[in-house]
């Protein structure tokens, strides 16, 4: 009896150790699972309404896009690629600064979004802070070496300040890093042209068109060069070419039209100068150059209507006075001589001789 009650005795003493030691790893409440499943089903719900958003976004509904984003970043604050899409869809409604915000919220929860910081720096550029976008784009390489399109764009703003020397030097970082980038040679070679490397410009045009003969503007730019060389010829088939790649390239159908003009084909320039005004009728110079051909054409009311126009959009146009005065004097307008006067005080030197003769009379 007393060996059966000590091994009864033992063996719960043994039972209560074992319960002790199993109370020290087991949790003395259960796993609470509820918390965590919601947080799962609310990142699904803000990832599929990402998605519907991009969709949006892709079919230019901007708005509803907007609002799809907005929800995802409700139900998941730092969704890095929610704030992408919503600042994109942004830019697409023209409410730039709300952009910058969310490219400026991208960029605070991922230091190394290289992307975010180019595109805050391009819509920095739409509100005109060039500063601002200087910065964006030297951050985005810092974030990225190899992000060509910073290098391309710093150059821009470089070439836009008539820092010459350090655009070159940008567009060459992004023609290394991306060589077959033809507008990085044409804007290279535009640069050149300004610091009179007049051989290295020419280089880079044509390096734009064998690496990327679509660069309509590369063909506009050899063009230029050989209309100032009096090539016309040769001009009006580079200015054809960049218009066979840019249907609406009024600059090119402008230029084209001088060739012609000078080349004394009056009615070709005179085409050439209407598909100008009517691409851009903001375009001063186009009418007045229209007025020129006009005038040669001895149509000498179309010109002063064409020359009013120029100087509707610009009223300090010296050249359109000046022709303007021609026309009225074929037209017996005494007033003629007030518009030469106002040319010469333009600084039109061809007006300073009509003067004269107005004082001869």
């Amino acid at each position: 009896m007393m060996k059966r009650l000590l091994f009864l005795l033992l063996g719960c003493a043994g039972f209560l150790t074992a319960q002790a030691q199993l109370a020290q790893v087991t949790p003395t409440t259960p796993v609470d699972t509820t918390e965590a499943s919601k947080a799962a089903e609310l990142a699904l719900v803000a990832d599929k309404l990402y998605k519907s958003g991009l969709e949006y976004l892709a079919q230019k509904e901007y708005r509803t896009a907007v609002i799809d984003l907005d929800s995802a970043i409700a139900l998941r604050p730092a969704f890095e690629q929610a704030y992408m899409g919503r600042a994109a869809a942004y830019q697409e409604l023209k409410e730039v600064q709300r952009a910058i915000d969310d490219y400026g919220k991208v960029v605070s929860l991922n230091s190394k979004n290289a992307q975010a910081f180019f595109n805050r720096g391009r819509a920095k550029y739409q509100l005109k802070d060039k500063t601002g976008a200087a910065s964006d784009f030297t951050q985005s390489l810092e974030a990225d070496p190899a992000f060509y399109q910073a290098f391309y764009h710093r150059g821009g703003l470089h070439f836009e300040s008539g820092d010459y020397k350090a655009a070159i030097e940008d567009y060459s970082g992004a023609i290394k890093l991306s060589p077959r980038n033809g507008y990085a040679y044409h804007d290279r070679g535009t640069a050149k042209r300004q610091l009179n490397d007049v051989e290295g410009a020419l280089a880079d045009y044509r390096k734009a068109i064998e690496v990327n003969p679509d660069v309509a503007m590369a063909y506009f730019s050899l063009g230029n060069h050989k209309l100032g060389k009096k090539e016309y010829s040769g001009a009006i088939e580079e200015f054809t070419k960049a218009i066979e790649r840019k249907k609406d390239y009024y600059l090119a159908y402008n230029s084209r039209g001088k060739a012609k003009y000078e080349a004394g084909d009056y009615e070709g320039a005179l085409a050439d100068f209407t598909k100008a005004v009517q691409l851009n009728p903001q375009y001063a110079f186009a009418f007045n150059n229209r007025a020129a051909a006009k005038y040669k054409l001895q149509d000498f009311k179309g010109a002063l209507d064409d020359c009013n126009f120029a100087l509707q959009l610009d009223p300090e146009y010296g050249y359109a006075y000046f022709n303007r005065g021609n026309a009225k004097e074929m037209l017996r307008d005494a007033s003629a001589c007030q518009d030469w006067e106002k040319a010469v005080s333009l600084n039109v030197p061809a007006a300073k001789a009509y003067l004269l003769y107005c004082q001869e009379k």
